[in-house]
């Protein structure tokens, strides 16, 4: 491990609006402690966006961009920009995101396996806020999660995680095909059967760009209704308790969350009438 950095960011890269990839790798390399960014580049990324990094490497020695292995998806692209890390922490951030400036320094604070924090809504142009899309975690309310499940499914990015205990389990699991859901669910449950310790930051460290534009949360519902289904049968979840997990978070894919909600909040009002 490269003591100089405090931690490594890995950012897997498809393809993504110039403006959009600019702010998210420099608000990992622009972090108030020293950070590493590791971006994992396919081979379909578009030109704009590989000139834009190799300008970002000319002023940045702690940018790292790696060509992604042949024929792989989004967990293989995130489990190799782990492998190609230099630092003991590690985190993941999406390129339509960014992180708040102290982000990582906060999270380093603590020295368990997995860090969480908050989340911060905007709408697209990247400065409208939406306070709907939020997420506000605390750590009292996760330790009444009644199941391992439901303690997974309550933490939210930034996640910042012991670089050892990714180790331990192997990383994410490819098996389970390309969509959301591996790296922030699937993952996590993983890391807590194998009692992985966790600590939450009570503010809100990530910012989320919702969108609906190319985003693999808006990749067809039915993809990702099927990883779902693989991620419950991995982890022995059957009967009504699969059933209800399969229907609420059904509800939020293939869609922007502002667009679920405003969905969710027509469907309450059509009941009350």
């Amino acid at each position: 491990m490269n003591e100089s950095f405090r931690a490594s960011i890995v950012v897997p890269l498809l393809n993504q609006d110039d403006s959009w990839l600019r702010r998210c790798v420099l608000s990992a390399l622009s972090q108030t402690v020293r950070t590493e960014v590791v971006v994992i580049v396919s081979a379909d990324t578009r030109t704009s966006n590989r000139l834009l990094l190799e300008e970002l490497q000319a002023d940045w020695s702690t940018l790292v961009v790696q060509p992604q292995e042949s024929g792989r998806g989004f967990p293989a692209a995130i489990n190799q920009g782990i492998r190609g890390s230099s630092s003991a922490r590690v985190g993941f951030l999406l390129s339509d995101d960014w992180l708040a400036p102290a982000a990582v320094e906060k999270c380093l604070r603590y020295d368990t396996a997995i860090v969480s924090t908050g989340l911060a809504g905007f709408a697209g142009d990247g400065r409208a806020a939406l306070p709907s899309v939020d997420v506000d975690i605390k750590a009292s309310e996760f330790e009444r999660c009644p199941t391992l499940e439901s303690k997974a499914n309550y933490l939210s990015h930034f996640f910042l995680f012991r670089r050892s205990k990714i180790d331990e389990v192997g990383g994410l699991d490819e098996t389970l095909g390309d969509a959301p859901g591996i790296d922030d669910y699937d993952f996590i449950w993983t890391l807590l059967e194998h009692e992985a310790t966790v600590s939450i930051v009570e503010e809100r460290l990530y910012c989320y760009r919702d969108h609906n534009q190319d985003r693999l949360s808006l990749r067809p519902a039915s993809e990702q209704m099927a990883t779902l289904s693989r991620i419950l049968v991995k982890h022995g979840v059957t009967g009504r308790e699969r059933e209800h997990i399969l229907r609420s978070h059904g509800r939020w894919f293939g869609k922007p969350i502002h667009v679920a909600q405003a969905e969710l909040a027509g469907m309450r009002g059509l009941e009350r009438t």
